[in-house]
């Protein structure tokens, strides 16, 4: 082993935080410290639905920040609050939720919804200034957040990388693309239906087409009065299929009768409350975008099918809005239903495939 001197040296002639990690116990403290605790910023992208929640939890468990908090900060949305407290507790991460009743942080993975009230929540109840991580999840849905400038560490993580790069390339440390994994199905592989027929006429296809059963995502409608309406409609004249509307006060639909969710009940403790019920549709707008997953709690079950209407809809909107996309096991073929006039934004959606591929040729060659 060299001399702790010249490990130092070395050490800070490289900058790398891994290599200041495995010699910790061969640093003098203050350089081990300065190099952990230098400002790194990290943009993580992957498709939609190809596992960057997983790369969230790992960056969470990541040995170099056992003495740090990491704050999570998750859209304002309750199912997407409520699906990551079920990750975190699957991986028995200990965690702790910022709401108006929060008096102090006592834990050291916080979950913060992005909005106003609950910035302030976290601000007001912390009564030291520890170091802490920021990791911001779909953070091309937002600017820059009031906890980044004081975060040791900030990992940016989105689909659509293109919508975060308003900032300069020397802004980020380090760029990551995650890989989709061999059973991945996304636009490359999904099945892509051109129908204009009528939601009924539709849903009548996917039932005949499932005798087995099968799941639906439908999110082609803007106001949540369309959606109880259609559900209402379409449950008298599919009896045997319920369907289930998601949006502030959620409902399930079943031979023309109304049964209320609670509202912590995530998507997966639906599906798996409807676990014997062959065919289920979901309707949903604003609540089938950006972090749902369309999956049992087991994984087993998912989407097989999913209606929509791109029409009017960046690039970044459609992509978002194709909840259908995943990681299954099964490999059973996955239906994307359109009308004919959407064919110009797929194409602009694959077109922006290779453009999100390229982004570290089109960055040149940025430090680890």
């Amino acid at each position: 082993m060299l001399p702790a001197e010249i490990l130092a040296i070395i050490t800070l002639y490289t900058g790398d935080r891994v290599v200041a990690w495995v010699l910790r116990n061969h640093l003098p403290e203050h350089i081990y410290r300065a190099i952990l605790l230098t400002k790194r910023r990290v943009l993580i992208y992957g498709q939609v639905q190809s596992g960057k929640t997983a790369e969230i939890m790992d960056v969470i468990q990541c040995p170099l920040y056992n003495h740090l908090r990491k704050i999570v900060i998750v859209q304002n949305s309750l199912l997407v609050l409520n699906q990551y407290r079920e990750r975190l507790s699957a991986a028995h991460i200990q965690f702790q939720i910022v709401h108006n009743k929060t008096r102090t942080i006592t834990e050291d993975v916080v979950l913060l919804m992005n909005n106003a009230k609950r910035t302030q929540y976290y601000l007001d109840a912390q009564k030291e200034n520890k170091k802490y991580v920021l990791i911001m999840d779909e953070a091309d849905a937002y600017g820059k957040h009031i906890l980044a400038d004081e975060a040791v560490h900030e990992y940016y993580v989105t689909a659509t990388p293109h919508n975060v790069l308003y900032k300069t390339p020397e802004f980020f440390h380090r760029i990551q693309q995650i890989d989709p994994p061999p059973l991945y199905q996304g636009l490359e592989q999904v099945n892509i239906t051109y129908d204009d027929n009528t939601v009924d006429q539709i849903v009548a296809k996917f039932q005949q087409d499932t005798p087995e059963g099968g799941m639906m995502l439908i999110n082609s409608y803007k106001y949540v009065v369309e959606m109880q309406t259609i559900a209402s409609l379409l449950s008298k004249q599919f009896a045997k299929i319920h369907f289930v509307t998601l949006n502030y006060h959620r409902k399930i639909f079943i031979g023309g009768k109304t049964l209320k969710i609670k509202r912590k009940k995530t998507i997966a403790n639906i599906i798996d409350m409807l676990k014997s019920a062959p065919h289920v549709v979901f309707i949903a707008n604003r609540m089938s975008l950006r972090g749902l997953s369309y999956v049992s709690g087991n994984y087993a079950r998912h989407l097989t099918h999913q209606y929509s209407d791109l029409r009017d809809k960046s690039v970044t909107n459609a992509l978002q809005r194709m909840r259908i996309f995943g990681i299954y096991r099964d490999q059973i073929p996955i239906q994307l239903i359109l009308p004919s006039d959407n064919h110009h934004i797929v194409s602009k959606m694959y077109a922006n495939l290779d453009v999100d591929f390229d982004i570290n040729r089109a960055f040149g060659s940025i430090g680890s």
